[in-house]
Order: structure tokens, then sequence, then C-alpha cells
């Protein structure tokens, strides 16, 4: 994860990414890339085109100024970190994640606003619109995260076949600090007998092959029952306490799943902490 992209709108939430973000780098010993999208003039019945490029201009001189101070604010003399500023155009999504494979960029670092009415908040959120189409890790750091810890981490898992890869690229966070990551998998508690039996039979198979595969001394794994689907997460967090979440997107909508009142519940508790978003495949 040596180069990290931090998209930035000057928001607190966003500041607080990028401090995470400069937490990571330090410790990958990699560079970061801030940045920045706005929507040029280009109406063809507003001025001429002389005009519109003169006003873009003004646009993108501010921005730059602005994109100086907010990294002035957090990046201290003493800090060996390379840090980067760049101004993109819209459409906003399009132009971040097309930025991030054209330039290389291992991991993308964003905030989130919390868990406070974060269905209005989340669900049109940018950082939840990059999760959802990005083919490369997504970091979402909450507003009020005051951690800089990665001791702990757990992998969230359904038993996607994508999961080896992402992870090993879980485990390059926890070897940062000599950290654990658990794998674990939440089992409804209202399943048939039978049901649960198979449950416990594949995820026994499923870490015999993983450990088998990856051989990590600081690989563990963990099947926890609930008997509410809704508070999984919640369940989760009771039962390992950890300093970030890891899981791989499903095919099927991130937005779409928010839709959902469990889900949304689910989310809420992830908000406290860091949570990591591989892309499947």
């Amino acid at each position: 994860m040596k180069r990290i992209l931090v998209p930035t709108d000057f928001s607190p939430n966003a500041e607080t990414a990028f401090r995470f973000a400069m937490y990571l780098a330090t410790l990958f010993k990699g560079t970061i890339i801030l940045y920045h999208t706005y929507i040029p003039l280009e109406n063809p019945f507003i001025g001429d085109k002389t005009q519109r490029a003169a006003h873009n201009f003004k646009t993108e001189t501010r921005i730059l100024k602005k994109l100086h101070r907010f990294k002035k604010k957090v990046v201290k003399k003493e800090d060996e970190i390379s840090v980067s500023t760049i101004i993109g155009r819209s459409p906003l999504i399009n132009n971040i994640l097309g930025f991030a494979e054209h330039n290389h960029i291992d991991l993308i670092v964003m905030g989130t606003k919390g868990a406070s009415g974060i269905k209005k908040i989340l669900l049109g959120s940018v950082a939840a619109k990059v999760a959802q189409k990005s083919d490369l890790p997504v970091l979402l750091i909450p507003e009020k995260c005051n951690t800089n810890c990665l001791k702990e981490i757990v992998f969230a898992t359904d038993f996607t076949p994508w999961d080896e890869k992402a992870i090993n690229d879980t485990l390059s966070f926890a070897k940062l600090q000599n950290g654990t990551v658990t794998v674990t998998h939440v089992m409804d508690g209202h399943s048939h007998e039978k049901k649960k039996i198979k449950i416990k039979n594949d995820f026994e198979a499923y870490a015999y092959y993983m450990q088998r595969k990856i051989n990590r001394r600081n690989l563990k794994f963990q099947l926890i029952e609930t008997k509410a689907k809704e508070e999984k997460i919640k369940t989760l967090m009771n039962h390992t306490p950890y300093d970030m979440l890891a899981l791989v997107r499903k095919n099927k909508s991130f937005i779409h799943k928010l839709r959902t009142v469990s889900y949304t519940k689910n989310l809420a508790y992830m908000m406290e902490k860091p949570l990591l978003i591989h892309p499947p495949g």
C-alpha cells in the first residue's frame, strides 16, 4: 500500500481521513496524493471560450491554495511523507476512480460522516459510491475516529472466492504493528440445526484451506452465533473488539444494501471504526 489517494472536500471528516492516511503512509513508507475535484465552467452560453478558461484558471488557483493550506494543517515539518496535491474535474466519482487507475494507486482513503442520520448522509455520499464502484481497496474513516492502532483487525467473511487475496491484503495492515487478523463469520442462531452443522463444517473446511494457503501465525478464525440478524456487527464488536473491520464487497450493490433497515443498523456500528472494503475479484 505504497501509493495512497485521499480525495478531499476540506470537511472535518476529510481531515480525519487525511490524518489517518498520514499514519498509514508513515508505517507503509508510502506517499499520499491529496485530491480535490471541481466542476469547471463549460456552459457555452456563459461568456466566450477565453473567458471560461480564465474563470476556470482562477478557480483552480484558488483550490490549489486551499489544498496547500489543508496540507500544511496536517503535515508537520518533521514528517518525511511525500504529499502531492492534485486538482481534478467532474464527473466526481468517475474522475476519482479513473485517476486512481491511471496513477497506480494502491489504496483510497476517504472520510465518512458516521452513524448519525446515516441514511440521509451516507446513501448519497461520495465515499459510499466510490466504495461501491472501486476496483481498489477503499478505507472509510469515520469522522470521530481517534485511533492510530491496527493491532486487532476483523475480516468478516461469507466464504467468497475472493477472500484469499483480500485476507492477504488485510494482513499487510496487521503486519505494520505486529497485529492479528481474525477471519470471522457470524451465523444466524435461528437457523435449523442441520443448517448450523453444515455452516460449521463449511467454516472449518474454509479455515483449514485458508490457513494452508496463507500460512501466517497472526491469522485466526472464529465462528460466532447471533440470534438477531440485524445485530450481526454489534455482536461481532461485543465478541471481538477490533481496531478495523475488513470485508469483501459483494456483487450486490453496496448502496442497495444500505437501503435495508438491518444493513443500515449494522453499518452504524461499523462506522465507529475504520472500514476496509475490498473489491470482489
